[in-house]
Parts: C-alpha cells; structure tokens; sequence
C-alpha cells in the first residue's frame, strides 16, 4: 500500500560478503536519522531496497507478466480454491475480479511504493551521510537504480502513477501526491538509469557483493527503457557497449543457467537473492508446479498453480536444446516414483521447471533459496537485435539473433528478413529463451501484440479480455490512503 504518511524506513540490518547473496535480514524500524549516520548504516539502509524487491518477486505478485499472456497461465483448479484464489487466477483470465480490489495487484503496487519510498530515504539521507564520496555514490547509485526498476514496472502496468521522489515530507503526509504522466515518470527514470550506469561499480569488481546492482544491469535496463519508449536510436546506442564487454557472455549450455550452482554467473547481469536462511525464501517452484521437492534426486513433481501454455511449449522445435531445459514432462511422488498425472486435467500437462531446486533441499517443501533473474546478456542480444530491426538493420538483427539460437543447438535463421517478419521472430525467441521469467506480458505490451496474442493463445483470457486490459487497475485502497488521488484518476473501464 503506497501511503504518504511512511516516516520510518523498514530497514535491513545488514549485509556481509557472502558468496551466495547479500545477506538481508528480517525488517525492523528505525529512523533515518539513526540508520544513516555511517557507512554501515547507509549501506544497510540500501540493502532494505533489495528486501522489497525480494519480497515482490518471492511471492505470489511474481505471476505479474507471467499469466495472463501468450505464455503462462494458471490451472482450471485455481479459481475453486475460494476468494483469494479466484483473484489470484484472475490477474491470468480478466475476469470481473480484476478490479481495484484484486489482491495481487494491490500488493504489487504496495510493496513497489515501500522500495520506492526507501530508495527515497536513501537518497536523501545517503546525500548528506558523513562517508566518502565514491562509497557515497555507488550507494545513492544502487538506490536510484532499484527506484527505476520499481517505477517501470509500475509505469507499465498503469500508466501514470503518483511520483514521490522525497522524504520527510509534512505537505506530502497532509496531501498526498497526485497522478503524475507517465512522460514524466520516464524522465525519473532514464535520468535515475543514467545516474546508475555512471557510478555503479562494474560487474565482477573486487569486493563486490553478488546481487547488487551493477553498471551493466543499468546500462541494460536503461536500453530496456529506451526500448518501450520506441527509442530505438537510444536502445541501441546504449546496449551496444555490453556486446563488446569482457566481463559479460553468454553461458556456454542454456541448462546450466538453472542449476543452483551457477548462480550469479557470467550471464547473469541482475538476479534476486533467495536463500533457506532469515525467511528468504521463494514459492516459486511451489508456484510453478514443483510439488515433491524433496524427492529423491530431486527430479520434480507436479502441481497445479501455473503452468505454460500449449502454445509456449508447441514453440519449441524437438532440437531446441532450451526445451528440455525448460519443461518438465514426466513426474515423480516423494519417493522418486514415477507418477502418471495424464489424467488430472492441465495438471498433466507439461510443467516449468527453472526453479527446481538443484542444491540442498526447501525448507518446507515448497519454499525454495532458487535465486530469481532479472536481467540476463540474453536478453541484451535480443533487445539489441529488436532495436537494429526497428532501424532498418536487419543483417545486424539476424546476427544477434543467430548467437541465441546457436547456444539453443539450431541453425542460422533462414525465414524472411522482412521488417514485420524478423519482428515477430524476435518476439518468438524471446519467449523460448526468457520464458517465465517475467517479461512476457511487458514484450507483448511493447510491442503492441498483448490482446491479440493473449487472446489467440491463452484459453481462460480469450473470452474476457479488452482494450482497458492494457492497464491494470490502480488499486482501490490508493484512493483512501493517498488525498491527492481521485475517483477521476482511475484508469478507464475499472
């Protein structure tokens, strides 16, 4: 819940340079005065941004641009489970449960707005904290850099929202902040992205600990800005250095991006810390259907939460090696038996498999320390290959997007050159190669195929989607927490 009366920040006591995560411990209140008096305390108060990110992205709010596209979807079993789920399944169909009172919706907009509100803190006491200056700005850094990624997603989903960029603010507590353009939300964050590319330590610098943001996640994510905003000129300018970079490349086998081990890889430019330890933990193999997984060898199981698409796994040709890397199509119980699910309705169909666990075991058998990807040099070559397409560059286009389907065991792209053509092919590779791990429904919209798409490939969303399913609906308890919010305000339809 976005709410202007936020005065105390919901810190993070700190960090230690573990190799597997930063080390993000259970949340207590304190001042800012008292938290940002040092270089512990504002690199702790930091390290409280990166929890709300986890905490978006570890619970049932990571469905958001997963469901409700051409790719994911949830089972016919959901909407039986009672109320919350029904709106839970409804962020995946458009029912009339999505509306303002959707759950889901509500709590991805609150917890933004509690990263948001954060990085505010941070920036404002960070500015004036009596530590040196590099310190100083690879933390104020780190904190505008998650503010965008807060702010784009929420961009995205709703178009313009209220625009907070301070803290401490009495006028704010007493009026709240009122809806902003969503021009004007880009410009915070471009210039929040800009501000991060700049003094962000690189990716693989000494001391640097795994799961903080890095130069090459804010230049990408920038490019992925400039790229919703049809800014082609910009996007490619702005990825074009990682394709030189040396710190940077792909992973040499796609399977090996989803074993535990391999985490915070070479590919891996920004990802979500989990881990079994001070309730960090990930429902995500829970979500997507791994039920048994603590069976032995750890081969998977079934569920029924969310699950692809036929369209998403018919995608595949049989000599895609991500195929296999990313489904799972037989099933075992707790004892490494296997088990026949054929005819449980979609709960025999195929399963993804990304966040098995592949290292120890859950925690309670369904919550997982699977760290989550954010931004991977995958997706820098097909961004880069998208805006060379936009631009008339097709021979560059088709080189880039030679080099994910060479990882993938196929051969050259031989189909049309075309502008429309190699648009749609680069839409179809990014599916195969990020498949639920959160893009889809944000590419789609880019890109001006949601509806259609969805529609055609999506069973449950076919007979309810519409044009005012572009947006989501800004959640209706904003309109009682925030004075400067009116009715008027709401986005069209809901």
């Amino acid at each position: 819940m976005f709410s202007h009366k936020v005065r105390l920040i919901c810190l993070i006591i700190l960090l230690s340079g573990c190799s597997k995560q930063l080390d993000i411990k259970p949340e207590v209140f304190i001042s800012p005065e008292q938290l940002y008096k040092d270089e512990a305390g504002v690199v702790a108060g930091v390290t409280g941004i990166y929890r709300q990110l986890l905490i978006l992205k570890r619970s049932d709010y990571a469905i958001i641009g997963m469901v409700g596209t051409d790719e994911g979807k949830t089972t016919i079993f959901v909407p039986t489970w009672g109320p919350y789920w029904q709106g839970f399944s409804a962020v995946n169909s458009y029912s009339p449960l999505m509306t303002g009172q959707n759950d889901v919706v509500q709590g991805f907009w609150s917890v933004s707005y509690k990263g948001i509100t954060n990085a505010n803190l941070a920036i404002k006491y960070i500015t004036k904290a009596p530590v040196n200056e590099a310190l100083k700005n690879r933390c104020i850094g780190e904190a505008k850099f998650l503010r965008a990624l807060f702010y784009f997603y929420l961009v995205q989903l709703f178009d313009g929202v209220p625009l907070p960029t301070d803290a401490d603010n009495p006028d704010a507590d007493r009026d709240g902040y009122p809806r902003s353009k969503a021009e004007d939300v880009y410009k915070l964050i471009i210039e929040d992205l800009q501000f991060a590319a700049t003094n962000l330590n690189s990716k693989g610098a000494g001391g640097q600990d795994p799961g903080r943001a890095t130069k090459e996640a804010a230049i990408a994510l920038l490019g992925k800005v400039y790229l919703t905003r049809k800014d082609y000129a910009n996007a490619k300018a702005t990825l074009a250095p990682l394709l030189t970079a040396t710190n940077v490349s792909l992973m040499t086998k796609y399977a090996d991006l989803y074993v535990e081990t391999n985490e915070n890889n070479i590919e891996s430019l920004f990802e979500i810390q989990f881990s079994n330890e001070n309730d960090n933990t990930s429902n995500m193999a829970n979500n997507t259907g791994c039920w048994q997984i603590n069976s032995p060898g750890l081969s998977g199981a079934g569920g029924h939460v969310i699950i692809p698409t036929d369209y998403y796994y018919q995608s595949f040709s049989d000599d895609d090696l991500r195929k296999d890397a990313t489904f799972r199509t037989v099933f075992y119980d707790s004892n490494g038996n296997l088990v026949d699910y054929s005819w449980w309705a979609d709960v025999g169909k195929p399963h993804v498999k990304k966040f098995d666990i592949t290292k120890g075991i859950s925690v309670s058998g369904s919550l997982s320390s699977r760290n989550m990807y954010y931004l991977r040099y995958a997706d820098v070559i097909l961004m880069y290959a998208e805006a060379e397409n936009e631009l008339n560059g097709s021979a560059a286009a088709v080189e880039n997007l030679n080099k994910i389907r060479h990882r993938a065991g196929l051969a050259d792209w031989s189909g049309s050159v075309a502008q429309s053509d190699l648009r749609s092919e680069i839409m179809m590779e990014r599916m195969r190669e990020l498949g639920f791990e959160g893009w889809r429904w944000f590419d789609l919209k880019r890109t001006g195929t949601l509806l259609d798409s969805t529609k055609a490939h999506n069973i449950d969303a076919a007979p309810n989607m519409l044009p005012k399913h572009l947006l989501y609906p800004i959640p209706a308890k904003e309109f009682e927490n925030n004075p400067a919010l009116k009715p008027a305000d709401q986005n069209e339809g809901y």
